[in-house]
């Protein structure tokens, strides 16, 4: 049985990187006028750009610590932060589909309009999971016709999406191509130790079953080798109804499954509805709360 001190501390793990982006957001210095303006979607990817970009970037993201990325305020004043930036990197997959175009549109930066050299698709870095085989229509949910965008939670696809934000600052300023790859080798030669040393921590618990609330933990399964038993949402996005919990239920006692995992950013039927109370019960399981993006950094000795 998974001790409940050995879920702390996995939460630990995850909870430590979202509080490395708020201090990249709370420590980064004035720019000069001269620095490339890096405007992110989420604040994993602007702790990522930072690290990669260090002093010869300012970085600045469009949504706040446990904001749900599908829904931000599209509020001209991020419209305005756009205009002026000189690369825009978003997460893709359409995570951002519902707010995200239409800023775009409103900045008149032509620099940053999809396919141009100033917006780079994190995406495009990674090899994505959950792609449907099929035809997708609202019948399923909210299901990503072109994947799961929530691969953040994924230490080792954060060193891509560096990778490729090195590589495309150094794109946009030559000659500082040098130090954005020496800073990419620095964070990658940390995080690849941090894997290592959660990897080992994360051993005696590969192969034990979990509840999700929803489809953000995939990425994060598939790299600590946890097992995902069932969604609490039948569909994507859909509340669950009674009967549906009642199959988790059924489930759990049959697979032995202790855990529940959640974010922050909790839709409005778990907080409102008896899942929540459900799920808290001491007698099935306990719930664990990660973040629902992070940013694979560590602080700086």
């Amino acid at each position: 049985m998974i001790t409940r001190e050995a879920w702390l501390r996995l939460g630990v793990v995850t909870r430590s990187l979202t509080i490395a982006a708020a201090l990249v957001a709370m420590a980064a210095p004035v720019p000069a006028l001269d620095t490339l303006r890096v405007v992110t979607t989420v604040e994993g990817l602007a702790a990522l750009a930072h690290e990669v970009g260090g002093g010869r970037i300012s970085v600045e993201s469009l949504s706040k610590g446990v904001a749900d990325p599908h829904f931000v305020d599209a509020n001209p004043m991020l419209a305005v932060k756009l205009r002026n930036a000189d690369l825009l990197i978003d997460v893709g997959l359409e995570l951002e589909i519902g707010w995200l175009p239409p800023l775009v549109t409103q900045s008149r930066n032509p620099n940053i309009q999809p396919g141009q050299k100033g917006r780079l698709t994190a995406a495009s870095a990674v090899r994505v999971l959950d792609v449907p085989t099929g035809p997708v229509d609202r019948s399923m949910g909210d299901l990503h016709p072109q994947g799961n965008p929530h691969f953040l939670n994924d230490p080792r696809r954060a060193i891509d999406i560096a990778a490729a934000i090195a590589k495309r600052l150094g794109e946009l300023e030559p000659a500082g191509a040098g130090e954005f790859q020496a800073n990419l080798a620095a964070f990658r030669n940390r995080t690849e130790q941090e894997i290592a040393d959660w990897d080992k921590e994360m051993a005696p618990y590969r192969g034990r079953k979990i509840f999700t609330q929803h489809r953000t933990f995939t990425y994060f399964l598939d790299w600590s080798g946890l097992v995902d038993a069932g969604e609490m949402e039948p569909r994507p996005g859909v509340p669950p109804p009674p009967s549906h919990l009642a199959e988790l239920v059924d489930v759990a006692r049959q697979q032995n499954v202790k855990r529940t995992s959640t974010t922050r950013s909790q839709p409005s039927w778990w907080r409102a509805t008896p899942a929540r109370r459900w799920s808290r019960s001491p007698a099935m399981w306990a719930v664990i709360q990660l973040p629902t993006i992070t940013a694979t950094t560590s602080t700086r000795s």
